[in-house]
């Protein structure tokens, strides 16, 4: 006898829960973001990549070009778009290329050359020193840089500016843009091009929409005044992360609608009673808000993909409703009756919707342990979802639903138990299946998991395709490599990136590298420049080592006083730090590899490598050359993304099994029967296995987020398993009522997945497309696998 409970409570305690959920929504915020799906705790090594996905340059500068027109409006477009983002506080750097600033940028290396050239050391400014690199000057006169040397000569006889452009672009490997009416432009001078990088991290998609908002604002206002057919194209990391995050918004809100219509029409018709079906969305409805409630007080924010995957979850949290409604429908409609179905319903019927509930519950358990915040949240949203959705349906519909009339759909069953018991037939085609799945899965075991973190995030293919034209153009590419040196200060890290520097330059200067790019550079560390400033002469020495070295050349001393000005100087001047660099166009390149999150001992400095795709170079004998400075790390940006994610993947699958491994040990406790367990298993693990060789034959790759909808499988078979399995004594299968809640349960799980099986988000589609057609794979082996309980067998204990 189910004991007396006070319904004004539980209904009270319910609404209680309910509203704050709702109140904690309301403070919760929610992101699309896909760094989600990195780890929540990743090697020092991921950690380095996670940080320059997060936070680094890359992931804040747009790439930015104006076509149509004519050159030279679209040469005003782009001082006019440079003009007015300068100075808006959402940029921290914007360049085009423009004179004045190319100039600014040139003034200030010239301006502290002798503390920025490699080349100023004792032995340079020793009198043979000078005579050298004089007489170098001289012979520079008559080259093709003949017009910049005598311009610089008179203050430059040593040739330090042309050392540091040397220098400069040796190390990078690659020509710059090139130039049409004073600013960069493509080689055909049909798209004029910025560069600017916004000050919001690369994870705050928010704040680079808001940058990007601006810049289109920005430029429609300037084409209207110049020329209306002139176009801004925008791409660079921040517009993919733009990207994403509002495809999936609208996806999600898609998918979300379409859905919720169709389930509520194909309940409506089963139900024919509106009442009904408001209060059978009550568990459903109370399960999603709890469930967003507390991943948003568990991760402070709550990603558009768990709201997708929460819509796509009421396919099995609803079925607890339909359980409940069709199964303890009495023919009777008195309230004696009414009472009797309910009781019926709560004594033969909960402890398997119950067992299911664990069972599912432990499944999704196995995300908690992923690794992943994004399916960490996942995992977390299923288990309070289905939950909330169950206890509900257990406590809450009892005392609503027998005041509420409702179509009996028994029909359905009777006419189904036919066709079902044909089903019966079928298990030798069943196992057979189930051997050519194994054996598909054994052929292609190798490639069957992605093992690579590309494909989570929507990618629009003219994006990618104008990002590259852009990159292409600014002669910017992409790089893979980096070499990241950690200091306990910024000062630190400039020193060891310097002894990086110097193996680098050897292996350059060998063939083996075709460049890298270091802050070093711009902004050498305090140590090496202070040490330039020991070895520049005093002015009265320099004028006499001058003199010396002057006898043999034709030049006077006369002609270079402002050459020993300098010189003098910058000796006594200050050291350049990083913000004297601001205001400059040198700014964006240096602090963009300088990363630094404020803290003691987490400051770096990122060295990025251009290799030569003809002729890569040998990384691990490049690791093994920089392995003397032990705060340096090579990191393979591709490599360590796929170590990152196979890591994981394996992590997930480990505790996946381990889930497994738990429920069949649960359902041996509570069944008591190692046959009824393995009838109950055998279902689940047959839809598993023809779900994933499926995918292996026609659907390509499985990812993460398949994995995700195989335990879901695994969770809405469990329900179809226990309740196809008849309780101990009855000798004739399912009642008509159980079998047509089974099969409406189905129709709602596999039309909810379903429809996400249709989207082009990657997290979205991975899920419905091994959902909807593992649900009905599921509900057919069960009843396939379907016998009437033989009266020997053991009571069935409660969990």
């Amino acid at each position: 006898m189910t004991p007396r409970r006070n319904p004004a409570l539980i209904l009270g305690l319910w609404l209680t829960v309910v509203l704050l959920a709702i109140y904690s929504i309301t403070q919760t915020r929610f992101t699309a973001d896909m760094s989600a799906f990195l780890p929540a705790s990743p090697s020092p090594e991921q950690q380095l990549l996670v940080d320059q996905l997060q936070r680094g340059a890359v992931s804040r500068t747009f790439l930015v070009g104006i076509d149509g027109g004519s050159g030279e409006q679209r040469a005003k477009a782009s001082r006019q778009l440079h003009a007015d983002l300068v100075d808006d506080p959402a940029f921290a750097a914007v360049q085009n290329g423009d004179r004045a600033h190319h100039e600014q940028a040139r003034q200030f290396l010239f301006e502290h050359r002798y503390l920025l050239s490699p080349a100023v050391d004792a032995e340079r400014f020793s009198v043979e020193g000078l005579t050298r690199a004089i007489g170098e000057s001289i012979r520079e006169l008559n080259s093709p840089l003949g017009d910049i040397t005598r311009e610089l000569f008179p203050r430059d006889p040593t040739g330090e500016m042309l050392a540091l452009l040397d220098r400069h672009d040796s190390q990078a490997g690659r020509a710059g843009p090139a130039r049409c009416c004073g600013v960069w432009s493509s080689s055909d001078q049909s798209t004029m091009l910025l560069v600017a990088q916004a000050r919001a991290s690369g994870s705050d998609t928010d704040g680079l929409a808001r940058a990007a908002q601006r810049i289109q604002a920005a430029f429609d206002t300037i084409r209207g005044d110049i020329d209306p057919s002139l176009r801004l194209v925008i791409a660079g990391s921040p517009m993919f992360a733009i990207e994403a995050r509002d495809h999936i918004k609208a996806e999600v809100t898609l998918f979300t609608t379409i859905s919720v219509i169709l389930v509520t029409l194909v309940l409506l018709l089963a139900y024919r009673s509106l009442p009904v079906l408001l209060a059978g969305l009550l568990p459903v409805g109370s399960g999603v808000a709890v469930g967003i409630a507390m991943v948003g007080l568990g991760f402070d924010e709550v990603h558009g993909i768990t709201i997708g995957f929460g819509t796509a979850l009421m396919g099995e949290a609803i079925d607890y409703s339909i359980y409940y409604f069709v199964q303890s429908r009495q023919s009777r409609v008195d309230r004696a009756g009414q009472r009797a179905g309910q009781h019926a319903w709560l004594r033969d019927y909960w402890p398997t919707v119950r067992l299911g509930l664990i069972t599912s519950l432990i499944g999704f358990a196995a995300l908690l342990f992923s690794g992943f915040p994004g399916l960490m949240q996942i995992g977390l949203y299923a288990m309070t979802g289905l939950l909330t959705a169950a206890l509900v349906t257990r406590y809450v519909l009892p005392i609503l639903g027998p005041r509420l009339p409702r179509a009996d759909i028994a029909g359905l069953g009777r006419r189904l138990e036919r066709p079902v018991a044909g089903l019966r037939r079928l298990r030798s085609v069943a196992v057979l299946l189930g051997a050519l799945a194994v054996a598909v899965l054994v052929f292609q075991q190798d490639g069957l998991w992605r093992d690579t973190l590309s494909g989570l995030a929507p990618i629009d293919p003219g994006l990618e395709a104008t990002d590259t034209r852009l990159r292409e153009q600014l002669g910017s590419p992409s790089p893979r490599h980096l070499v990241v040196v950690k200091g306990d200060d910024r000062e630190a890290a400039l020193r060891a990136a310097e002894r990086v520097t110097a193996i680098l330059d050897q292996r350059v200067e060998n063939g083996l590298l075709a460049g890298y790019r270091s802050p070093t550079e711009t902004l050498p560390s305090l140590a090496t420049q202070h040490a330039r400033q020991a070895a520049l002469p005093s002015g009265e020495e320099l004028e006499q080592r001058l003199a010396q070295a002057l006898t043999d050349l034709p030049v006077s001393p006369d002609r270079l006083p402002g050459f020993v000005d300098d010189v003098a100087r910058q000796k006594d001047a200050a050291a350049i730090g990083l913000a004297d660099l601001e205001g400059t166009p040198l700014w964006l390149a240096v602090a963009g590899q300088l990363p630094s999150d404020g803290k003691a001992g987490h400051a770096a400095a990122v060295i990025t490598l251009y290799t030569d795709p003809a002729s890569p170079s040998d990384l691990a004998a490049l690791g093994e050359a920089i392995d003397p400075v032990e705060s340096a790390v090579l990191i393979d940006l591709l490599a360590e993304s796929n170590r990152l994610y196979a890591r994981y993947l394996n992590t997930t699958l480990v505790v996946s099994v381990a889930g497994a491994a738990a429920i069949v040990l649960l359902l041996l406790l509570v069944q008591a029967s190692p046959r009824r367990t393995l009838r109950t298993l055998l279902p689940i693990t047959l839809a598993v296995l023809l779900v994933v060789a499926g995918h292996a034959l026609f659907g390509g790759q499985l990812t993460l987020l398949h994995l995700v909808g195989l335990l879901l499988v695994a969770a809405i078979g469990s329900n179809y398993a226990l309740f196809f399995q008849p309780p101990p004594g009855q000798s004739n299968g399912l009642d008509a009522r159980t079998l047509a809640s089974l099969t409406l349960a189905t129709t709602t799980t596999v039309t909810a997945f379903g429809v996400l099986a249709f989207s082009s988000v990657p997290v979205l589609q991975a899920i419905g497309a091994t959902v909807a057609p593992g649900a009905l794979a599921a509900w057919l082996l069960a009843a396939i696998f379907a016998a009437p309980s033989d009266r020997s067998t053991p009571t069935t204990k409660q969990p």
